[in-house]
């Protein structure tokens, strides 16, 4: 009914905007049409016009509790009756995808079906926490979230030759159980945290505020502080997004239209951003800032190398500011020349895609978002004042930019959206939908959340556990409805089609990046060393992207495949990996018929259909039952039924007599292909 009545109003208001003739545009008409527009967007996400949305008040304390408890009760109250536990088989691969990206291997499937101690799957939890492999797993959502990718993208696609180091760093930090306070404190302000106890902690604070960096930049751009204003925006949007699930984008040309952020409000945040500098120059092709990494053996060299890098930049700055003469210009050219060649120097150095801070400013209100048309007035440099009822904003520093301040802010423990926003991604990251079903849209354009109480209560657990993200896997991989089968029943489906109330455990369609890795993983050809920079293979003249793809036949891990801006490799195009330009809260899933198509004639099926048949070939005692029991283990975590082993036998062995070896290895690949093609694959129950 709801949805039906947003769309007659909205069907009214364009009648409106589009019948010249017999509503006179003024001021009335725009203000009637402005309301009309908010209040169906606001039937849309089922939020009233509040002074202030749900997620910007304080969440909920509570004592004890549980996961299946606050399930329970709504599922009580809503007549559901949930599904039973899933058998071993379904467990251990959902578990084993869910923080791996991989499938487990046959071994690992019988050694949990046939251990008879209670605590077995509370130890497979443990032991997939602490695989490298998880963090390679649960670093790729972060990296969606981050807009990671290895070119620039935009106007001039040149390539970061660094970007890998953060990809890395956060692959450490989800291995490493970083707590996610400090994770946040490294990324918006590593570089003015204290001195740590060893060079790589120093490094890594250097290395995470890559996350300011990574975004597409419009590096032509001639205007230069119209660039620089575009780069803060991108900033705030994606800070706003990823840490508070808000977007304040809109809030640079106007008052936000849904949310209480004013335009003052964007400009004070866009303070802290304008006084850090990413960019390294603002010449005619800019420049992003790489910073030389602190390590024993150069720390010397890096000391003499900053020093001099700084002496000459003052130069040229005092230079370029001075009254124009013949002898200035030389000594201005000559200056430059040094720098360039200094840099070459330093290229020996390992840097980092970074940020630091820049000239400390506060930023006039820019009408309409134009930096050419500023208020007389500055904004103090500040964050959104509708939240300092809950957590006030302290006092920035003068002489900073004001970014640490913007991060203790967001850690604390009060902030009404920090915590939830993070855990209802790791709830996302199981079940395939969040408690809030907009991940980064938690204002009134956002959906509600099916289960207010259980956010509040994992949010303050979450809180209260040191900001663990393992301690939240845990939490909720143990519990009933993370086990459930993922079974439809007619009668359940009717009263919740779209399982809301999680009687049932989702089925979800793997991404592309553990699809591939599992293919690798079944063909025994993955390769689990780290990629590290395997963008030198795709840096052409003048560090653009040279358009080569060879290297993503490489065998390692997905993650380590370079991202692309403009240009995404055709298997991940296929199934749906996403646009690297902007912050993802979470990606599509469309059914074409490309991905059939890529099932039956790309190389790579093949190659992993014959190789899975070779790796049995040399056992001549291994009959063909036993070799489809390890095939339907290592693609599917289970043993084939009766009918499958049938039509298996009867497919290969379709004469009823024995064949030709060289016709019956075809049948096999045929087979093992015809597998690799089934929903069963890419699926996770």
């Amino acid at each position: 009914m709801r949805f039906k009545i947003q769309a007659f109003l909205t069907k009214m208001t364009c009648h409106m905007t589009s019948h010249k003739g017999s509503i006179r545009k003024s001021r009335i008409y725009v203000f009637a049409v402005s309301v009309l527009l908010q209040f169906t967007s606001s039937l849309v996400s089922g939020q009233t016009d509040e002074a202030v949305p749900w997620s910007f008040r304080s969440m909920e304390r509570r004592g004890s509790g549980s996961v299946d408890a606050f399930i329970e009760a709504q599922l009580t109250k809503q007549n559901l009756k949930p599904n039973a536990k899933a058998d071993p088989y379904t467990l251990i691969r959902r578990a084993t995808f869910d923080l791996t990206g991989l499938p487990p291997l046959p071994n690992e499937v019988l050694s949990f079906v046939n251990d008879p101690l209670p605590d077995a799957y509370d130890r497979l939890i443990d032991r997939l926490l602490a695989s490298p492999r998880y963090g390679e797993r649960w670093g790729r959502y972060w990296l969606d979230l981050a807009r990671y990718a290895d070119t620039n993208g935009a106007d001039e696609n040149m390539v970061y030759p660094n970007a890998w180091r953060y990809r890395d760093y956060v692959i450490r930090s989800f291995n490493q159980d970083k707590p996610y306070d400090q994770f946040i404190l490294e990324q918006l302000a590593g570089d003015l945290l204290p001195d740590a106890s060893d060079y790589q902690q120093d490094a890594d604070h250097i290395i995470a505020t890559g996350f300011l960096v990574m975004g597409p930049k419009m590096l032509a751009e001639q205007d230069k502080e119209k660039l620089l204003m575009d780069v803060v925006d991108e900033q705030i949007d994606v800070v706003s997004r990823t840490f508070m699930g808000m977007s304040v984008a809109c809030a640079r040309c106007h008052d936000h239209k849904f949310d209480p952020i004013k335009q003052a409000d964007y400009y004070a945040l866009a303070g802290v951003f304008r006084s850090t500098a990413t960019m390294a120059n603002t010449d005619h092709v800019s420049r992003w800032v790489e910073r030389v990494l602190p390590h024993p053996e150069n720390s010397g060299r890096r000391a003499r190398f900053d020093t001099k890098k700084e002496a000459l930049e003052s130069a040229i700055l005092a230079l370029k500011s001075a009254a124009v003469s013949e002898q200035k210009k030389k000594d201005l050219k000559q200056l430059q020349t040094e720098l360039k060649a200094l840099g070459e120097t330093g290229a020996g150095l390992p840097q980092a895609m970074a940020v630091q801070d820049g000239e400390i400013q506060d930023l006039p209100v820019h009408f309409r978002g134009n930096h050419l048309t500023p208020s007389k007035e500055r904004v103090r440099r500040d964050t959104f004042g509708v939240l300092d009822p809950v957590v006030p904003m302290p006092q920035m520093e003068k002489h900073r930019s004001g970014r640490l301040v913007l991060a203790e802010w967001l850690c604390h423990p009060e902030h009404p959206l920090t915590a939830r926003v993070m855990v209802n991604r790791i709830w996302k990251g199981h079940f395939g939908s969040g408690l809030v079903s907009t991940p980064s849209t938690f204002g009134r354009r956002g959906a509600l959340p099916t289960h207010s109480q259980l956010l509040d209560w994992l949010a303050r657990t979450f809180i209260d556990e040191g900001w663990s993200i393992k301690a939240m896997h845990r939490l909720i991989m143990k519990s009933t409805a993370y086990q459930r089968d993922s079974l439809s029943h007619s009668h359940q489906s009717d009263l919740d089609p779209e399982n809301r109330y999680l009687w049932r455990q989702n089925r979800r369609r793997l991404e592309v990046e553990p699809m591939r890795d599992a293919l690798l993983q079944a063909g025994g050809m993955l390769d689990l060393r780290n990629g590290d920079a395997l963008t030198e293979a795709i840096k052409g003249n003048k560090s653009y992207y040279s358009g080569k793809d060879e290297v993503f036949k490489s065998p390692v891990r997905s993650v380590y495949l370079p991202v692309l801006r403009s240009r995404v490799f055709d298997m991940f195009a296929i199934f749906d990996f996403p646009d690297a330009s902007a912050h993802l809260e979470k990606r599509s899933e469309t059914v074409m018929p490309q991905q059939a198509l890529f099932y039956m004639n790309n190389e790579l099926i093949d190659q992993v259909a014959r190789s899975m048949v070779q790796t049995t070939e040399g056992e001549s005692s291994t009959s063909l039952n036993e070799k489809l029991k390890h095939w339907y283990l290592t693609l599917f975590a289970r043993y084939p039924s009766v009918e499958e082993r049938e039509l298996a036998l009867d497919y290969v062995q379709k004469n009823g007599h024995s064949m030709r070896n060289g016709l019956e290895q075809d049948r096999l690949r045929r087979w093992i292909r015809i597998l690799l093609a089934s929903n069963e694959f890419t699926y996770l129950d």
